[in-house]
């Protein structure tokens, strides 16, 4: 009536209006059977696959979720009625909702790589699944043999893959790695994607069910011990104004010189570093009210002329992502530690200040297989995408570091690890990345690209390599 409104929808992403596109078009050629979101919706499952507009719920066989950064699947999941195949794997889940188990004729549910307890399974749900033959779980982190035999009494007839916890002591963390040694730079790949990249570049497919983590890892150490060192590409950051740098670098001794008198641990007490300390913007909080965003928002109180002396040096850089930017890292004496940074949403921006040995200290990046860029931030900017291999090389003397990166927004498209000097070398196979996945046929014992439209054409005769 008049005077009445609605209420707005949920605001679409550029990712929603993705899908809805996609749907269209596959629409207009016949039922959708087969539909791949993997890698291209990080933060939600977009709503217009449960609308009746696509008739999804009685044509959809297989959907695949895969990695995503998805914290939880919508109830609407169970509207899918004809799924038979359901990949959720490598995203951030920590329960299944319970209206999977209206998923009447799934034979096989890949959930791999989340962060699922015993108690969040919806194992009542997974038991009524009269049709469902195979589970796959491997790499839950708090999921092991204990899940494995509770599975095991709960599910009799269905496949379970649960991968037996390392215990903790046994773990390397990233942060004991040596930054020098070629293995500690290839540990944060996944096993798929050293897989991949020792089927691309090598010629050498392996089987995942008979070939596991470690020996792909030797016979790539094996290949670039033939092979010799990486190629090295030196790079130059934007320079930052002397007297901005000193002013910062002034003003980072002084909370270094607080901090030694902090009477707690320290923030992140397993990185290596002397001194490290995140603040955040309150951009990263969707509520500014609770307690978590408040102690957020007084630390920012309490460290704002360090804030704003950072904010001026990368808007002298980069103006745009001075506007994008959630989170800096203040560091001092920080160390090696080969990582990728998992919840970084796109590039991230570096710098190095302070005293520290000539030629060292360089933020190291791989580029492709072949090929690694040391980036120079001293007194620099450099951008750099951390959802890449990289580490700090070897210094000696007071190294201070400061890191702009974003956590929250629509996610940036993988493309290149560095993005100043000159063009990488066209060699897309090696990276692995997002744009670049393949599969491993059991048939030809060979990887072939995925192409969304074929993905589950040949499901009984692909093993999925995605560990």
């Amino acid at each position: 009536g008049a005077g009445s409104s609605r209420a707005p929808g949920p605001e679409l992403t550029t990712a929603d209006v993705a899908a809805q596109e996609e749907l269209a078009a596959l629409f207009t050629q016949g039922p959708i059977k087969a539909l791949s979101l993997s890698g291209r919706v990080p933060s939600h499952v977009p709503l217009c696959i449960f609308s009746d507009k696509f008739g999804l719920a009685a044509s959809l066989l297989a959907l695949d979720l895969s990695r995503n950064k998805l914290c939880e699947l919508p109830a609407a999941i169970g509207g899918l009625s004809s799924l038979t195949e359901l990949n959720v794997g490598r995203n951030w889940l920590k329960a299944l909702p319970s209206e999977i188990g209206q998923l009447s004729h799934l034979e096989k549910l890949d959930a791999l790589s989340n962060k699922l307890r015993p108690n969040s399974l919806c194992l009542d749900a997974l038991a009524s699944l009269p049709r469902l033959r195979f589970l796959d779980l491997r790499y839950n982190d708090k999921l092991g043999d204990y899940a494995a035999t509770l599975l095991a009494r709960r599910l009799p007839s269905v496949e379970c893959h649960v991968t037996s916890l390392v215990p903790f002591n046994d773990k390397l963390h990233a942060a004991d790695r040596d930054a020098s040694v070629l293995r500690s730079q290839l540990e944060p790949h996944c096993t798929p994607t050293m897989r991949r990249r020792l089927a691309l570049v090598l010629g050498e497919a392996t089987d995942p069910a008979t070939v596991a983590r470690e020996e792909v890892m030797r016979r790539l150490l094996a290949y670039y011990a033939k092979a010799g060192p990486r190629l090295v590409r030196n790079v130059c950051g934007v320079p930052v104004p002397a007297a901005l740098c000193g002013e910062l670098l002034r003003e980072m001794q002084a909370w270094v010189k607080a901090d030694e008198l902090r009477p707690a641990e320290r923030e992140r007490p397993t990185i290596r570093a002397q001194h490290y300390m995140i603040l955040r913007s309150p951009a990263e909080f969707t509520d500014n009210t609770t307690r978590k965003a408040v102690k957020a928002a007084h630390k920012l109180e309490r460290y704002m002329n360090l804030w704003t002396l950072a904010r001026r040096a990368i808007e002298e850089v980069d103006a745009d992502f001075a506007s994008r930017y959630t989170a800096v890292a203040f560091t001092n004496n920080f160390e090696g530690s080969p990582h990728i940074d998992t919840q970084n949403i796109g590039p991230f921006y570096g710098m190095a200040l302070g005293d520290f040995s000539e030629g060292g200290g360089a933020l190291c990046v791989e580029c492709s297989a072949h090929e690694v860029a040391h980036v120079d931030t001293r007194n620099r900017l450099g951008k750099v995408d951390g959802r890449y291999p990289h580490w700090v090389a070897p210094y000696t003397g007071d190294r201070y570091s400061v890191i702009f990166y974003q956590t929250m927004g629509e996610p940036a498209v993988r493309t290149t690890a560095v993005f100043s000097g000159e063009p990488l070398v066209d060699d897309p196979l090696t990276f692995c990345s997002t744009g670049y996945q393949y599969q491993y046929c059991s048939d030809t014992k060979r990887y072939f690209p995925c192409e969304d439209d074929k993905r589950f054409a040949c499901a009984k005769g692909i093993a999925f390599g995605n560990e």
